[in-house]
């Protein structure tokens, strides 16, 4: 089951960047360029009118469709039923140790504290002739707000190519909140664990 993200991180690693492996194993060498990097990639391209293989540019910020949906879809349930570790996510840490959520923890925060209450732009009211303030809106962290993927990597550098070291993947969802006249919209992004980490990290 982890050889499915493992295969997914590898196929992105090669999309984003220039990546090494010999004999199926990703080999690292010359001088470090740094020992930590964190980014984002998006994997959801909505942008798109086609997220096959069928349209030419399907491969910009996106992941194919059906099958990245699907791979969506596993690792959220795999995540929420417990079936693959996830490891605790913190906005401020340094990320030099993680630790791994015990299963009861994982099911309550999948049944208790998925949602996220959310600031919308006024709405102007013709009756009144007025911008009306609304209430916040509650909306649901499940597998279609997964937009993007964020990487915790190590890089080197020799002969003229960039190695990476995966330390860590974690799921980015994403909400677009959109615009009125009088207020802008905006993007919320949430990350609530890591599901993938590496061995150096777990000591």
């Amino acid at each position: 089951m982890m050889n499915r993200y493992i295969l997914l991180a590898a196929l992105l690693f090669l999309v984003a960047f220039s990546s090494c492996r010999r004999g199926g194993e990703e080999e690292h060498r010359g001088d470090v360029i740094t020992k930590k990097i964190l980014y984002d990639v998006p994997i959801v391209n909505l942008q798109l009118e086609d997220r096959s293989e069928n349209d030419p540019n399907w491969f910009w910020e996106n992941l194919p469709y059906p099958a990245g949906d699907k791979f969506v879809d596993n690792l959220f349930a795999d995540a929420r039923d417990c079936k693959i570790p996830i490891y605790y996510y913190e906005l401020a840490g340094n990320y030099d140790h993680l630790e791994r959520i015990p299963d009861d923890e994982v099911k309550k925060m999948f049944e208790s504290e998925m949602t996220v209450s959310l600031p919308v732009p006024d709405v102007y009211d013709e009756a009144t002739d007025n911008y009306v303030s609304r209430p916040n809106v509650d909306f649901k962290l499940d597998q279609t707000r997964i937009l993007k993927l964020r990487f915790l990597e190590e890089w080197s550098y020799a002969d003229g190519m960039i190695y990476k070291k995966v330390l860590a993947v974690a799921p980015v969802f994403s909400i677009s909140i959109g615009g009125t006249e009088l207020q802008e919209g905006y993007v919320y992004n949430a990350v609530k664990f890591w599901f993938m980490a590496d061995a150096s990290l777990l000591k």
